[in-house]
């Protein structure tokens, strides 16, 4: 069996490469692995993405296309080359068809963008989330219609599709009634990787950060709802004097670039601008560090396309707690180590944090952490070689 992974729509942020490396662990989690072969396709080479990156340059025609990233190169370079062989390739579907026919592959996954009905060979495709159907004021009228028509075109034309989420399977159901796609939904699936467990305490120093502190992990984004968090963290500041709030993430969000200024003024107005570290985007090994010595995760989304966003799935990993608020996808996570809160009730979330900050943490063994993300990718697998046995099933 011929498996190709599709780098194309997921080598640009962290989110993406994190996806891809749940979606590859899972499927070399099963039995199955042992007589499959993995080929992951990275377009990062070719005269198309070069003329795509010197159009962009000049500020012409598409944005260009990101180089192969650090973290990709590290995150699967790790696999064994006879478990997961790397292809550097051009964009674009005939260069896509063309390794794919070299290589006689059988499937391909995961398509965040339709490859056409059309397509040489099977393809999965993976639905992100309706993040625009339930909060539209955060979209352009043009970007609402895109939207629309990316998932219509996907939903169509693929014989099948992965989300990560039964709130984003409802959704499809809800928002595209037209779907003839088969929809799979992936179990929450967190785990580890083995060398997050070598403690590196410098991270700490290097920062400039300080124990006791709360972390979040969050692009700076309008739905990310820091807001809420800063002011929970106003209420805790103000009865503990050596507490503070951690932030890794992007500080932009091009819907509103003035959402972050806005927070920076509100801490600045409440004194607590050195009480609240903004980190911005670090390295993941980094923000692991620091996530692994962290009172609690503060996740305070109001929307997710999967239980608990990047930063909840990380803390799971880890035996990290996390407080999460109370939104349909978040309700799929596990109990354990998880509280929630009404999403703008800064009091209650406020005195969630107040709670953990009083009570031990419950530390997890090495070996159970590790054990307990082989169960979740197990499970995964199981999920994902479904959805490629009925894609072969109807070729």
């Amino acid at each position: 069996m011929k498996v190709g992974i599709l780098a194309h729509e997921f080598i640009n942020w962290s989110g993406g490469i994190d996806f891809l490396w749940m979606v590859v662990d899972s499927l070399l989690a099963s039995p199955r692995a042992q007589e499959a072969d993995i080929h992951l396709l990275i377009p990062d080479s070719g005269p198309r993405l070069a003329w795509r990156r010197i159009w962009g340059s000049l500020g012409r025609g598409d944005p260009p296309m990101p180089a192969l990233s650090d973290s990709l190169r590290e995150t699967f370079l790790k696999y064994d080359p006879d478990y997961i062989e790397i292809h550097h390739i051009d964009i674009g579907r005939r260069a896509l068809s063309r390794i794919a026919r070299d290589l006689k592959l059988e499937v391909l996954l995961p398509a965040a963008n339709s490859l056409g009905a059309d397509f040489s060979i099977p393809w999965l495709a993976y639905a992100y989330d309706f993040q625009h159907k339930h909060f539209a004021e955060y979209f352009t009228a043009q970007s609402l219609r895109a939207r629309d028509n990316h998932f219509a075109r996907l939903m169509t034309e693929a014989r099948a599709v992965i989300t990560n989420s039964r709130a984003a399977a409802n959704d499809i159901a809800t928002y595209v009634p037209q779907a003839t796609a088969r929809v799979f939904i992936l179990p929450f699936a967190p785990a580890l990787r083995v060398d997050w467990l070598n403690d590196q305490p410098d991270i700490l120093s290097q920062y400039q950060v300080t124990q006791p502190f709360f972390i979040i992990s969050n692009q700076f984004w309008l739905h990310k709802n820091h807001a809420t968090a800063f002011e929970a963290f106003r209420l805790v500041a103000a009865t503990t004097s050596d507490v503070t709030l951690v932030c890794t993430g992007l500080t932009s969000d091009m819907r509103d670039p003035a959402y972050f200024p806005r927070l920076l003024d509100f801490l600045k107005t409440h004194e607590l601008e050195d009480r609240v570290q903004i980190l911005g985007l670090i390295p993941k090994r980094d923000q692991v560090e620091l996530m692994k010595r962290a009172v609690a995760v503060i996740q305070p989304t109001l929307f997710e396309g999967g239980p608990g966003g990047g930063s909840v799935y990380d803390a799971v990993s880890l035996g990290v707690p996390a407080i999460v608020s109370d939104i349909p996808v978040n309700r799929e996570l596990p109990d354990a180590n998880i509280a929630f809160f009404p999403p703008r009730n800064a009091f209650i979330l406020s005195e969630l944090m107040k709670t953990q900050l009083s009570v031990p943490r419950k530390e997890s063994s090495r070996s159970d952490l590790v054990s307990a993300g082989q169960r979740y990718r197990a499970n995964c697998g199981i999920v994902l070689w479904q959805a490629i046995d009925f894609l072969r099933d109807r070729v």
